[in-house]
């Protein structure tokens, strides 16, 4: 039974980075926002996903940085996983408030309950205690992993991992896209051992393959074994030991086992049939450039519209939808775009790979600077990488991809010159400081140019 109801302009279903996006752009412009959450504020991203995971890393390359540091004299480093995990739980716990501050200072009314659709214009919230009638709505519920063996002790999935109660000596993945391979990195940076299994031929497939086969190059180097075209059978608990069977009759034994094998809308329950809301054949829902689903009125934006599933393709989706709903119709452009992944080293992209290139018959020049021709490489002994720039035969900066240490921050320059469409020649003679990572971009940019 009904006990409360409530008409707003807009109705948000999910506090992750699209839907408090969404929220925060809706009340600023005006109109009476709810957002609703049934978990923490943040969404995967904050609790589950790039906050705990990219602390995680952070120490891992300090890890790696003081091992370097016993060329002049420092003592070799050791971790207590205990206070690690404990410090990332802050973390996440700081960015938490600082979002709950920032929803309150624009008048974003926060709804802490599960919602579903009782008709295309109204919710229901914990199962009928309150209704929420709304002119418009965004669904951005997130998406969950596609967790195998999760009844199995000692296997984990992308969420589950950071309750860890200590570090493991031995770890297996399953799964070397982009959660696998930093995950990967990460644990052998702590000391694990490591394996890396992958169906695909390929680690990182949607990459780049001149900078995944580096990124590959130096994980084999740091001790993680790989395996591609590895399929798994059957997996079991046996002494133990996590075991991982494969369907060529190897198997593999690891104290633990994570899995990073995709992931799946939180849609269950939603009511999405009743709002008249299309799903694809994966569960994702349907959506327009802006964002809009079938139904007029309500929008999808973040992992549960299965377009990019990474935390800042939600913050821009949430955006598009708020712009279309205050009338300043948005249309999203995935082009420019960043890819990033936090592997050791790091990799920046923006544009399309030369794969893609070749493959839609596109006229190219690449031009290509290795890392351990820079000063500041050499200083701080990280050498491995390159930067790569893709010009078209009018000199065009189509496409740019980095593996380099701090790749993930100095690719953001080259999303300007793509976005812009900046010529080679032009990006080659742009100042970068010196001696930086960053140069190396222009120096690309001035062999793609010729």
């Amino acid at each position: 039974m009904v006990k409360n109801s409530v008409s707003v302009d807009v109705a948000v279903i999910g506090a992750g980075p699209g839907g408090t996006a969404s929220a925060i752009a809706c009340a600023n412009g005006g109109l009476k926002t709810v957002l609703i959450e049934s978990g923490l504020p943040g969404g995967t991203c904050v609790n589950r996903g790039c906050v705990p995971a990219k602390t995680w890393i952070a120490a891992g390359h300090l890890l790696q940085g003081l091992r370097w540091g016993a060329k002049i004299g420092l003592p070799e480093p050791h971790v207590n996983f205990e206070k690690l995990t404990a410090h990332t739980g802050g973390v996440s716990e700081l960015v938490r408030k600082g979002l709950s501050g920032t929803l309150k200072k624009y008048g974003v009314e926060i709804i802490a309950g599960t919602a579903s659709f009782a008709s295309p214009h109204s919710l229901i919230l914990n199962g009928g205690e309150t209704a929420i009638e709304f002119k418009n709505a965004v669904v951005a519920v997130g998406s969950r992993p596609a967790s195998l063996f999760a009844q199995l002790e000692g296997f984990y999935d992308s969420d589950s991992i950071f309750s860890l109660p200590a570090l493991p000596s031995s770890l297996a993945i399953a799964g070397a896209g982009a959660i696998g391979v930093e995950m990967a990195c990460f644990f052998r940076a702590m000391g694990s051992e490591v394996t890396l299994l992958e169906a695909m031929d390929n680690i990182l497939p949607p990459v780049d393959g001149e900078i995944r086969n580096t990124v590959a190059r130096e994980m084999k180097k740091s001790g993680v074994k790989i395996f591609t075209g590895a399929r798994i059978a059957n997996a079991s608990r046996t002494e133990g030991k996590c075991v991982l069977e494969m369907d060529d009759g190897s198997s593999f034994k690891s104290e633990v086992v994570l899995t990073a094998a995709g992931r799946r809308p939180r849609t269950e329950g939603l009511g999405l049939d009743v709002a008249g809301v299309r799903t694809d054949v994966r569960g994702f829902i349907d959506v327009d450039g802006s964002m809009a689903t079938s139904r007029g009125g309500i929008f999808a934006v973040g992992d549960v519209a299965g377009k990019a599933l990474l935390a800042y393709t939600a913050h821009h989706e949430g955006m598009t939808a708020a712009k279309t709903i205050l009338g300043k119709p948005a249309h999203m452009d995935y082009r420019c775009l960043p890819a990033i992944i936090f592997a050791s080293p790091e990799i920046g992209s923006v544009g399309p790979t030369e794969e893609q290139l070749r493959q839609t018959g596109v006229a190219y020049r690449a031009g290509r600077y290795h890392i351990r021709a820079l000063a500041r490489a050499q200083a701080c002994g990280e050498i491995a990488g390159l930067v790569k720039v893709l010009a078209g035969e009018d000199g065009t900066v189509l496409a740019v991809h980095i593996c380099a240490p701090m790749a993930t921050e100095i690719i953001h320059s080259a999303v300007v010159a793509v976005s812009a469409g900046m010529k080679a020649e032009k990006l080659a003679e742009l100042p970068f400081g010196h001696p930086t990572f960053s140069e190396a971009i222009s120096l690309a940019a001035a062999d793609a140019a010729g």
